[in-house]
């Protein structure tokens, strides 16, 4: 899957990343209609968080569609 990937104050790119999987009981998969970076993403971008390392994944305000859960997961379903 492709997703903008932060590489370091002001660089970021389209980058092939890894289908994300389930690796615990409360995951959940979206498939991913749309999304847009926040405010958060912004000051990531600029450099002022230094916590994000080079290699983050950004844009985490999403509207998708829920295509699997893990077993612990009991109010949402697929679909």
């Amino acid at each position: 899957m492709r997703a903008m990937v932060f590489h370091g104050p002001g660089q970021k790119s389209w980058d092939e990343v890894p289908d994300p999987t389930i690796t615990q009981p409360t995951d959940a998969i979206v498939r991913v209609g749309a999304v847009t970076i926040c405010g958060t993403d912004l000051h990531i971008l600029e450099g002022d968080v230094p916590e994000f390392a080079p290699g983050r994944i950004l844009g985490h305000e999403a509207v998708g569609t829920i295509v699997e859960v893990g077993t612990g997961v009991h109010t949402r379903k697929v679909g």
